[in-house]
């Protein structure tokens, strides 16, 4: 009896790190901000994310206001079945995405078309603080080992207002 508990317990552990489990029944909808505060390196300006979230669609609008210039809006449509998406960002760079869930996360894989170069990334998104932050967290994959990119962006849920 124990040795079958044992086993049991030792293929959900596997299966859960290797990622092969099924989804979550998780759900990015919201409105989300940026909290410059929480997030590394800190941040200048206002982000706000507008996700609707329909297990595999997944639709994020972002404002992005800085201290000087206009507001840039963008508006990206995806997948979370690994299939490639192209959308155009807030400041015109063209974006091919791929999103797959790893258990409770979800997985982008990013190759960003920039001024004729490209710029790899895989980035996470994981809810936390029991739903009422969106962590992102970001990989550069174009720098060398030492000069790893990496970055967390903390969004906080904002409220519907009545």
């Amino acid at each position: 009896m124990k040795r079958r508990f044992f086993l049991g317990l030792l293929s959900a552990l596997f299966l859960a790190s290797t990622g092969i489990c099924s989804p979550p029944n998780l759900d990015f909808s919201g409105t989300w901000k940026l909290s410059s505060e929480r997030s590394t390196p800190k941040r200048t300006g206002s982000v706000t994310l507008h996700i609707e979230h329909r297990d595999p669609d997944l639709i994020v609008e972002t404002a992005a206001l800085r201290n000087s210039g206009p507001p840039r809006y963008a508006v990206q449509r995806y997948t979370t079945d690994g299939k490639t998406s192209v959308s155009i960002g807030n400041d015109g760079d063209e974006f091919h995405t791929s999103i797959v869930w790893n258990g409770p996360c979800l997985v982008f894989s990013v190759e960003e078309h920039e001024d004729g170069r490209i710029i790899l990334s895989k980035e996470t998104w994981t809810l936390i603080d029991n739903g009422a932050a969106l962590q992102r967290v970001r990989n550069g994959l174009n720098a060398s080992p030492d000069k790893a990119e990496r970055q967390t962006l903390i969004y906080l849920r904002q409220l519907p207002q009545t």
